[in-house]
């Protein structure tokens, strides 16, 4: 084939193509995409821009608001309620010991006055535990007693704890049962210090007192269990 020839082949080819092409109807359509891309141009002329967001900064939603969650509170130590069963006497006597740390430090020591003044019965407990930290414990546990008789429970467990330590486990289980009869229950009533707390010296206080304390810390004549002195 020449070269003639393929001049003539792709002219004819063309010439296929444009025989069908109305120029009337190109022209229309051509007018109307203009038109349209006018109306186009013309509204986003009448749409306020949105301001032009800074490089390397991002729209976002705000992030939901978290709910605050309250600090919690200090816990404060408390001794262990009751001792496993099978602590042994000397086990006992400490957790008896740390029970009367934490009535001291507890904020009665203000009652040890009116104990002296009119045999208050929270006084007379706090007395008591005063007394078993100097290793008084005959006349501790006579003001144990008297305050369990005007039904204070802390006292009346104390002295379970006391008894069971001295392997007198019938005046033990007769303690634990008026603390029970009492009401007993170690979240109301187990000595809770604040954090921190000063534990005070009882030999101190004992001496720093008037004489009325200092003659209570004397042994005293038994009282019946569950009789309060008067």
């Amino acid at each position: 084939m020449t070269i003639q020839d393929i001049l003539q082949a792709e002219a004819d080819e063309v010439g296929s193509v444009l025989a069908d092409h109305d120029p009337d109807a190109f022209t229309r359509r051509l007018a109307e995409r203009i038109a349209e891309a006018e109306r186009i141009a013309e509204a986003e002329r009448q749409t306020p821009s949105a301001r032009p967001v800074p490089e390397g900064r991002h729209d976002r939603a705000p992030a939901p608001a978290r709910p605050g969650r309250a600090r919690p509170l200090p816990r404060r130590p408390r001794p262990r309620p009751v001792p496993s069963s099978t602590a042994g006497p000397e086990e006992l006597r400490r957790h008896l010991h740390t029970l009367c740390e934490s009535v001291l430090r507890g904020g009665h020591l203000g009652r040890l006055e009116k104990f002296a003044r009119d045999y208050d019965a929270v006084g007379a407990r706090t007395f008591a535990c005063l007394l078993y930290s100097i290793n008084r414990h005959e006349a501790a546990v006579f003001w144990w007693r008297f305050a369990a008789g005007a039904e204070d429970q802390l006292s009346a467990h104390c002295l379970a704890i006391h008894h069971a330590a001295d392997d007198n486990l019938i005046d033990a289980r007769l303690w634990r049962t008026i603390a029970t009869a009492l009401g007993y229950s170690p979240r109301r009533h187990l000595p809770n210090p604040a954090p921190g707390a000063p534990l005070p010296d009882p030999g101190w206080l004992l001496a720093r007192s008037g004489p009325e304390l200092q003659q209570f810390a004397e042994p005293q004549a038994p009282l019946s269990a569950g009789c309060a002195g008067g």
